[in-house]
């Protein structure tokens, strides 16, 4: 067992902090991804809009637009570990507080608003702060395994979690995925509590946070590999990263689909993510480059054209498992990429800009996805975002190259 977990695709697991950490999340994101699930569907049985399904979307990511930047400037200062157990806990009580008003109900479309903006006021703390402590847990050499590790019982959670909920929702109700949820958070914050790991503890400088945020934007800028990653990173989190509109949308609307249809979908798309951060975790941390990064999201670019253009369930559904393999291989190789190129006093500033790219950018592509979902037709968002994602992709290859040419010509 030993030799397994010292080489094999799980020896971040050896690292007994890491396994209080892994095994804790294990539950709680199944309890995640079944209430996203059903707040989606709340949210389009409420209304039957894709455009105020799309706001309900793109609400939750607003706060990452706003105070991403902040919070990576803060968590740099932070202990991690007490930055965690504080967000998992106000996490547990908003899907508390969800299941109550669905249970009386007494739930409106603007309460899902105010809940979505709430929750995601708090993750853009969460996300970084438990990004940037994966090191502190595995050390360098295992980070891409951890990542890799992480990405796999979330994208486990992401099969499991759509089709329990569409089972809960149709047999004993919505509401119950909401309490699944809140309940499944105890664990990861009992897995929190019992790490003990040593964290970097940065210098103290006397710089204002204002001033460390235009520290980590000149590191990010200054660093090529890291500048070059984000770039990708925001085309693909604008445009491609939209599945919370356009899968519903396209499952109802365009397939005529229940919910039991729309759970099989994002259950497809999770095979495909857990088979991408399987292979991330095997990988070596030698063989993640900027070309890999480049590969997936041309890759990922055309099967959201396909997408645009089928109107068979089956294929859809076999199109998806290729969507969520290449988007979480891209997402968990850029995330391994940034981390191994960044220095402990810049990780959390880094990862902060990495989340404003990735999901902060994202209430645009809702809004841009759910406009033409409605406005012109429900496989329009997948094909349109599929040409536009390659044409800044290879603007951003071609200036890839320009540079390279110059600097070797020096």
């Amino acid at each position: 067992m030993q030799i397994f977990l010292a080489s094999g695709p799980f020896r971040a697991l050896r690292h007994k902090n890491y396994r209080y950490y892994w095994f804790g999340q294990a539950i709680s994101v199944i309890g995640s991804w079944m209430q996203n699930m059903a707040m989606q569907w709340l949210a389009l049985e409420l209304t039957n809009s894709a455009l105020l399904l799309s706001i309900v979307t793109a609400v939750e990511q607003v706060p990452v637009m706003i105070l991403s930047l902040f919070a990576g400037a803060i968590l740099d200062r932070k202990q991690k570990k007490r930055v965690i157990l504080l967000t998992q806990s106000l996490l547990l009580t908003f899907a508390f507080l969800l299941f109550l008003i669905t249970y009386t109900h007494v739930v409106r479309y603007w309460h899902l608003v105010v809940l979505a903006f709430m929750r995601g006021l708090v993750t853009t703390f969460d996300n970084p702060a438990r990004q940037s402590y994966m090191i502190t847990l595995v050390g360098k050499d295992d980070l891409p395994n951890a990542v890799g590790l992480n990405s796999m019982i979330f994208n486990l959670a992401r099969i499991i979690g759509p089709a329990v909920a569409s089972l809960v929702i149709s047999t004993v109700g919505i509401e119950m995925c909401f309490l699944a949820n809140a309940i499944s958070f105890i664990p990861v914050i009992i897995g929190v509590f019992l790490i003990d790991a040593r964290e970097h503890q940065k210098e103290e400088n006397g710089k204002s946070v204002f001033a460390e945020v235009v520290d980590g934007l000149k590191y990010v800028y200054t660093n090529k590999v890291l500048l070059r990653t984000i770039s990708l990173v925001l085309i693909m989190g604008t445009f491609i990263l939209n599945f919370n509109v356009l899968i519903p949308v396209y499952a109802k609307l365009a397939l005529g689909r229940n919910e039991t249809g729309f759970g099989l979908l994002m259950s497809s798309m999770g095979i495909g993510s857990l088979m991408g951060a399987f292979l991330t975790a095997i990988r070596k941390k030698e063989n993640i480059n900027l070309n890999l990064l480049f590969k997936f999201i041309l890759s990922v670019s055309i099967v959201y054209i396909l997408l645009g253009f089928n109107k068979s369930y089956t294929a859809a559904c076999i199109l998806f498992v290729l969507v969520g393999l290449l988007a979480i291989s891209f997402n968990t190789s850029a995330n391994s990429l940034l981390q191994l190129s960044s220095s402990d006093d810049f990780r959390a500033r880094v990862l902060s800009i990495y989340f404003l790219c990735n999901a902060g950018t994202t209430p645009i592509g809702h809004l841009f996805t759910g406009t033409i979902s409605q406005k012109i037709s429900p496989w329009a968002g997948f094909y349109i975002s599929g040409l536009v994602t390659i044409v800044l992709t290879i603007i951003v290859l071609i200036t890839t190259f320009k540079k390279r040419n110059l600097e070797k010509t020096k």
